[in-house]
């Protein structure tokens, strides 16, 4: 059997024009170019015909201008002496005569643009698709393809533009090779039977494999030559009885059929080459390159990978040599693992399945996890913590999931009515997957744990928010006003959902946080009347509320918390589709991928003091372009109190020297709030700063979200402060 193939998507109508006038099968022209019968550059090839959006396609060079030869080097993050330049529509189809196997390319935009342009890339043999990009822009890191081509008789290479116009889509095939065996027929791999469960590569046959010295070896090392010669897997000091023994060069493909959601696996270089060797670790889902490894060598440290493989009909599992040679390069897959079905663990779990449940909260999946209230894991609170994925909706609505952890309280609820539940949403950890409160509580790490293990003393059941993507793939929403609200809404509705937790639909709910969990649950109040009326939500607390974000970011310009203004400002442009590149200069563009990937305490001893003026293209500091008509409107969507009231008591607490979120911005989303009819009561603090506004505001919380579960009126102050 042939290796299954898609049907090519509809592409630009100079694609589809090009590739019907070619043909998909039959001979093109009269005469045309010889299929190669060895490995052999692009460049190098005559090709049947090519198409360009701008001049002709250029070989070895970059596309320039209209003139043939009026390109540049060949340059993505490094030069290239071999390739394609073209630009955006492009097709260019060569004639192999069914006698290659694979096409290999980095792919990108010409150096020469520098961020402009935005194309994807596709490799298409016989009318189907093989590999296709997602649309990669100038400031995009390189893609790499490596297309399974084998029997085609045509190939071919489409470049379209990003869905903005082609103007600077000069784009490059950079190092284009064809792996050619000359023999002129597609391999058959007999039928194909995907995963059904989660379970060890290892146990799994392989469509195909290749290996750099001798056979590739399932549980064992590499070895040597002779199949079954290796030793038990080790990195380190860990020995793993599951797992791959390669050599570089080695590649081996497996059949997912859309089954699995991840990969994962521990890699590095085998103990048995001792500190020799060096090699990367490649993953390729359907052609295109979806995560890599860095060099690592026999002293470097186990290294964990993860890759998300949602919709894979292929999974390439490559380890390269890194051009010193392989000599001693034995490299391991330990414990690789696929996750299938519903099933995942661990750093696993906070991969999505490609399809969700039809409505929020809908429980995707859960696992037993731990609280520990400080790091040295000394005090494990008294409850059973479940970490849990459910579905919730981002600011346009759009289904996505979600992690948290809900810790319900051992001992029996002792008072009246049904057991209460306080949805908590966490102050500011950061935007790094690694910052995910459900992965802090765990190992003890999580800075609010003493307060949240005081509402388990009470007895009341507590569901932690992640918020969307903190720990889960993507930029981390935050201070998106909706995004977060929803988040802590649909927290609630998923705890009722799972079972032996004591709740019931007439549990009362209280919504509660601080600083960015204060704006968080402050948006949950307000949302909470249209997105979830049948939550029984009896009240809301936030503290240190960031209702008004330029007055935030302007507090913060130049502080020793400058990085969370440009937590705000990563997230606003990643979730509205702003280009940074219209503010931002190198070494802002630099610092906001640097914070994508840290942690609050990173950040701030990192970042430090920065002015936001020595960020930005024109040197004005990030506030001023935050009030330009292009950027204003998205700033102040997130605004809390506008239109917007919750329909139960609410406090709001706020230091007035807080050091971080000025004052104003949360006595004015109280005053707006009361405005509207709110019922609404505000606590100034004397609590020194941000931390010191924290410190105190908990027992003011803690005291009104015991009334409110009891029933007690809470006084309304509106019209006093």
């Amino acid at each position: 059997m042939r290796t299954q193939r898609r049907a090519a998507p509809a592409l630009t109508a100079l694609t589809v024009a090009a590739l019907a006038a070619l043909g998909s099968g039959g001979p093109a022209q009269a005469a045309e170019p010889a299929a190669p019968t060895t490995d052999a550059f692009a460049s190098d090839l005559a090709w049947v015909s090519a198409t360009n959006g701008l001049g002709p396609v250029e070989r070895d060079r970059s596309n320039g201008g209209s003139a043939a030869g009026d390109g540049r080097s060949i340059y993505l993050e490094h030069k290239y002496s071999k390739g394609l330049g073209v630009h955006a529509d492009s097709v260019v189809r060569y004639h192999l005569g069914r006698n290659c196997e694979t096409f290999i390319s980095d792919v990108g935009i010409d150096a020469e643009v520098g961020s402009a342009g935005s194309v994807a890339f596709s490799v298409i043999a016989d009318g189907s698709l093989v590999a296709q990009t997602g649309i990669l822009t100038g400031s995009s890191a390189v893609g790499r393809i490596m297309a399974d081509v084998d029997g085609a008789t045509y190939v071919d290479l489409v470049v379209t533009s990003g869905g903005d116009g082609t103007t600077e889509d000069h784009a490059d095939w950079a190092g284009a090779k064809f792996e050619c065996s000359g023999d002129g027929a597609a391999a058959d791999h007999g039928p194909l039977s995907a995963p059904t469960a989660t379970g060890p590569v290892s146990d799994l046959p392989w469509v195909s494999a290749t290996n750099g010295w001798g056979p590739v070896e399932k549980d064992l090392s590499n070895g040597e030559r002779a199949a079954g010669d290796g030793r038990p897997l080790k990195l380190g000091s860990t020995t793993y009885s599951k797992g791959l023994g390669v050599h570089s060069e080695s590649r081996i493909r497996y059949f997912v059929g859309n089954a699995c959601t991840s990969f994962t696996a521990k890699v590095g270089l085998d103990e048995e080459v001792g500190w020799l060797g060096s090699a990367s670790f490649h993953v390729y889902v359907d052609g295109v390159q979806v995560v890599e490894s860095p060099r690592l060598t026999g002293s470097s440290a186990t290294y964990s990978l993860i890759a998300p493989i949602s919709g894979a009909s292929y999974v390439d599992l490559v380890v390269d040599d890194q051009g010193d040679g392989i000599d001693k390069d034995h490299a391991d897959w330990a414990d690789a693992t696929f996750l299938c079905g519903n099933d995942a663990a661990g750093e696993a779990f906070y991969t999505a399945p490609a399809t969700l449940g039809p409505d929020n909260g809908d429980i995707v999946r859960t696992e037993a996890s731990s609280f520990y209230v400080d790091p040295l894991k000394v005090t494990k609170v008294n409850a059973t913590v479940t970490r849990m994925m459910y579905r919730t909706t981002d600011t346009f609505g759009t289904p996505v999931a979600v992690t948290g952890q809900l810790i319900v309280p051992k001992a029996a609820w002792a008072g009246s009515g049904p057991r209460p539940l306080v949805a908590w949403a966490p102050g500011t950890q950061g935007l790094g997957d690694q910052c995910a409160p459900s992965k802090l509580m765990a190992s003890g790490l999580e800075y609010e744990g003493p307060f949240i293990a005081g509402l388990i003393l009470r007895g009341y059941v507590v569901a932690v928010v992640d918020y969307e993507g903190l720990g889960t793939p993507g930029i981390h929403s935050y201070m998106i006003r909706e995004a977060q609200g929803h988040a802590v809404l649909d927290a609630a509705r998923a705890a009722l959902r799972l079972p032996d937790t004591g709740l019931t639909t007439a549990s009362p709910i209280a919504l509660t946080g601080y600083s960015q969990g204060g704006g968080a649950s402050a948006a949950a109040a307000e949302l909470a009347p249209s997105y979830a009326p049948e939550l029984k939500v009896v009240g809301a607390a936030a503290g240190g509320v960031p209702g008004d974000l330029e007055m935030v970011a302007e507090k913060l310009d130049g502080t020793f918390y400058v990085g969370f203004m440009g937590y705000a400002i990563r997230s606003i442009t990643d979730t509205y589709d702003v280009a940074l590149e219209q503010f931002a200069n190198a070494k802002g563009i630099a610092l906001m991928g640097e914070l994508e990937n840290e942690c609050t305490v990173e950040s701030m001893f990192e970042h430090a003091f920065t002015k936001s003026s020595s960020l930005t293209v024109d040197g004005r500091p990030i506030i001023d372009h935050m009030r330009e008509p292009w950027l204003a409107g998205v700033v102040q969507a997130q605004r809390l109190g506008v239109g917007l009231k919750p329909s139960v008591p609410t406090l709001v607490i706020h230091s007035y020297t807080d050091d971080v979120i000025p004052f104003e911005a949360g006595r004015g989303v109280a005053q707006r709030w009361c405005a509207q009819g709110a019922d609404v009561r505000f606590q100034p603090s004397l609590g020194p700063g941000h931390v010191g506004g924290f410190l105190t505001s908990y027992g003011w919380s803690l005291a009104f979200l015991d009334d409110v579960f009891a029933g007690r009126t809470v006084q309304s102050n509106c019209g006093t402060f």
